[in-house]
């Protein structure tokens, strides 16, 4: 069967280019439809996270307005969390802790809408192809495969709801297309109403010890930085360089991240401390990949949902080009 497909592939291609092109157009619309679902559709709904061997339930609150995108997610086992998004910052509540954590630097977006909002141009990086249909949370959705082109990267199966494309099940796959982290809804709600007291934590955390990210980034030009990354996957460009102040130090660190557009990697480069433990080697939870190493006076790591010959890869071209007194 699937030889024969393959030929099929190869008649198209040589006679009917024309009828391949659309169908890869078509792919590329549903998922940059997706994209756009993901941020501009209000929805609410239970999700589960499979990943690193542990699971868990989360429930979602999604509202689009003229105030922005915001977003509620809640645990609902194990350990307490909520997390609230809007436009300018993550506030992650952990009562267990009794702290909150608030993220001003870069919000990370949630799963459905966490894909650039174009694919056209990872075409030189991934295949993409349609793969039938099936029911998730009692809705019917169209499967598209994303299938990278080299072993530096992750391949995704996705399920799309078909009225709307909102995504509704997610797997990142290995080498082997075995599914290393899975997202799959298992209620859900699309185009209801949400009131804004949906969107408010349970906890508000004003007793609790607060760790905000000191709005001190400074963002750099990469000429301008001593440390460079010679080896990079094809197609991974530099999306950004800035310096930090951590949390709960004084110390600076050094951030700097590629993108390929869709897969994203960070590379964290700070002052040694002898109070503290740094990642030696290789490290792998569930999709994520790191790598650590000591260069001179400072610590190197690199972080990403990527394999780990990836991270291990620009880890080791990691290299500094200025003077180490001066760190």
């Amino acid at each position: 069967m699937i030889l024969a497909r393959k030929s099929l592939a190869i008649f198209f291609c040589a006679f009917l280019p024309g009828s391949l092109l659309a169908d890869m157009s078509s792919v590329q619309g549903w998922l940059d439809r997706m994209s756009q679902a993901g941020r501009s559709l209000n929805y609410e709904g239970t999700f589960v996270y499979q990943h690193h061997k542990k699971l868990e339930t989360m429930r979602i609150v999604h509202k689009v307005d003229e105030y922005g995108e915001r977003e509620r997610l809640m645990s609902l086992e194990g350990a307490a969390r909520e997390i609230i998004r809007n436009n300018k910052s993550v506030t992650c509540i952990l009562p267990d802790d009794k702290a909150v954590m608030v993220d001003k630097s870069r919000p990370k977006k949630s799963f459905t809408s966490a894909f650039p909002d174009s694919f056209e141009k990872l075409a030189p990086y991934y295949h993409f192809s349609m793969q039938g249909h099936e029911r998730v949370a009692g809705l019917d959705t169209r499967i598209i495969t994303i299938k990278p082109k080299d072993k530096f990267r992750y391949g995704y199966r996705l399920w799309l709801e078909n009225e709307t494309g909102l995504l509704l099940k997610s797997e990142k796959l290995d080498e082997n297309a075995v599914p290393i982290e899975k997202i799959v809804f298992t209620s859900i709600r699309i185009n209801k109403s949400i009131e804004d007291d949906d969107l408010r934590p349970q906890t508000s955390g004003r007793e609790f010890t607060w760790y905000t990210e000191k709005d001190k980034d400074i963002l750099m030009q990469p000429k301008d930085s001593p440390w460079k990354v010679d080896k990079l996957p094809v197609g991974f460009i530099l999306k950004h360089y800035n310096t930090h102040d951590l949390p709960d130090s004084n110390e600076q660190i050094k951030h700097i991240v590629f993108t390929d557009g869709l897969a994203w990697i960070s590379v964290y480069i700070e002052p040694l401390s002898h109070s503290k433990e740094f990642l030696q080697g290789e490290s792998h939870m569930g999709a994520v990949s790191a790598y650590g190493r000591v260069i001179g006076d400072y610590h190197v790591t690199v972080v990403g949902e990527v394999p780990s010959e990836t991270a291990r890869m620009m880890g080791d071209s990691v290299r500094f080009t200025g003077t180490m007194a001066s760190k």
